[in-house]
């Protein structure tokens, strides 16, 4: 856990009893600060208590001895509406940090590399962050992929790789990055930053606050992206590495007939045939691998092929989770959003895809695209009713199961046939999960249990039927 002297003596307000105000609310009590929590959930306000936290509502705090409110990402400071502990700080002129801004504070000096955008970030802090120790560095991984960043340990020379959503970049005054990347950008949390511009400006935070050294690797397949790169190519002290999946760049790294091509650190040679990674498959892996070879690039350490191929992704970001019959299950639980589930779809053919849940979009936009790749679709949660009206629209087959179990299990049943052809049950919701589960971790593993439940049934009677 991280301990610095830098909130020695001061007060905090901590709102949001998660993992991160958990784990920022002991971080700096163990620092020395003097520490006063608020959840709004009565239970999460009784088990702080047991651990030794003061718990204060916000009308009841004093504001005016507070260094800053320390306030979970989750919980919003401005749209759609702000938390009363929100309010009041903006009232009172007290900071409104989260736990990545007070690393920022306990580390000054720490080499940090930070990942944003609206797709593919935590695979590509984990790769990231693979390749890095592989080269031989020191690396802390941490942030929205999971990890609590004040739960990492203080590591002398160490390299701190964060995943950085845009509900921590709007809270980070103190950031300073050696190494920035934004992947790319779509529409996401609009209802949270008010509208797209509000989405974009957050994402633009993981730049604006730093120093002239800072080193930036950029999506440029996305308007609102590319139109950030311009303005960053301007800058003639920093070193602004473009990327692009979908055509050649000038100077840049990008992907050409399957290949990951340099044509800025080299003279548009081509590295590595990306077609040939056994886990990372689909144009949206290569985007990571692009995003991670340029960070290696800039730090000036060597891409090494075997470490590459070694990572074997992340659990629920298209997870391989069983095969039976020769069906393959595939848990995409973290796809909670359309573009990520397009993107998905784009890596594999016939597919029996589980959509639904708690819907972000009314419409499945851009699914049409891909129904040369989709035999069925199977629908969930409070998102099935209008979903099935776009299914309607693009003429793809789709029956409504309600719950995940159901789903599972029906096309299982449909994707089973002779022959050797490869067929994929993925779960690819394009739906945030809480309408049906605790979170997107829960709804993959409910869906690793459900696929482990049918090849157990076809194994035991498998079984029976020989002896």
């Amino acid at each position: 856990m991280i301990i610095s002297n830098a909130f020695q003596g001061k007060a905090f307000y901590v709102v949001g009893w998660g993992r991160t105000g958990l784990s920022a609310a002991q971080s700096l009590k163990n620092s020395g600060a003097r520490v006063f929590v608020w959840d709004d959930n009565a239970t999460s306000q009784k088990t702080a208590q047991s651990q030794g936290f003061d718990v204060v509502s916000p009308q009841d705090v004093d504001w005016s001895k507070l260094s800053a409110l320390v306030l979970s990402p989750g919980i919003p400071h401005t749209f759609p509406k702000p938390h009363l502990s929100a309010q009041l700080a903006q009232e009172n002129h007290v900071p409104i940090l989260c736990d990545v801004d007070l690393l920022a504070q306990a580390l000054p000096q720490a080499q940090m590399v930070g990942i944003t955008g609206t797709n593919g970030k935590s695979t590509t802090t984990a790769l990231m962050s693979h390749l890095l120790k592989g080269a031989g560095l020191q690396v802390q991984m941490g942030g929205n992929i999971g990890v609590p960043v004040l739960d990492l340990e203080d590591q002398p020379g160490a390299t701190y790789v964060l995943e950085l959503s845009s509900y921590q970049l709007e809270r980070t005054p103190h950031l300073t990055l050696d190494t920035a990347v934004l992947l790319n950008i779509t529409p996401d949390h609009i209802d949270r930053h008010g509208d797209l511009a509000g989405y974009v400006q957050a994402k633009r935070h993981i730049f604006q606050p730093q120093g002239s050294a800072q080193d930036i690797v950029i999506g440029v397949d996305t308007p609102e992206s590319e139109a950030i790169f311009k303005g960053l190519s301007q800058d003639t002290v920093k070193r602004v590495v473009p990327m692009s999946t979908v055509r050649s760049l000038d100077k840049g790294v990008y992907i050409q007939d399957g290949f990951l091509v340099d044509g800025y650190f080299e003279d548009h040679a081509r590295i590595y045939d990306l077609r040939q990674h056994p886990y990372l498959k689909g144009q949206h892996n290569w985007e990571n691998i692009l995003a991670a070879y340029g960070v290696v690039k800039l730090k000036g350490l060597t891409f090494d092929v075997s470490v590459l191929e070694a990572f074997q992704g992340l659990v629920h970001r298209q997870e391989l989770c069983g095969i039976q019959d020769n069906v393959h299950f595939i848990n995409d639980s973290k796809a909670t959003n359309i573009e990520s589930t397009l993107r998905a779809l784009a890596a594999y053919e016939n597919i029996y895809l589980i959509l639904g849940g708690q819907p972000k979009e009314s419409l499945l936009q851009g699914i049409e695209t891909y129904t040369p790749h989709i035999q069925k679709c199977y629908l969930i949660g409070e998102a099935q009713d209008q979903f099935a009206k776009s299914l309607d629209v693009a003429k793809i087959p789709f029956i409504k199961c309600g719950d995940l179990k159901t789903a599972t299990q029906k096309a299982y049943e449909d994707a089973v046939s002779p022959g050797n052809e490869r067929r994929i049950v993925m779960l690819s919701p394009a739906c945030a999960s809480f309408d049906q589960f605790k979170d997107f971790e829960d709804r993959g593993n409910q869906f690793k249990m459900h696929v482990e439940d049918i090849i157990k049934t076809k194994n035991k009677t498998f079984e029976k039927a020989h002896g």
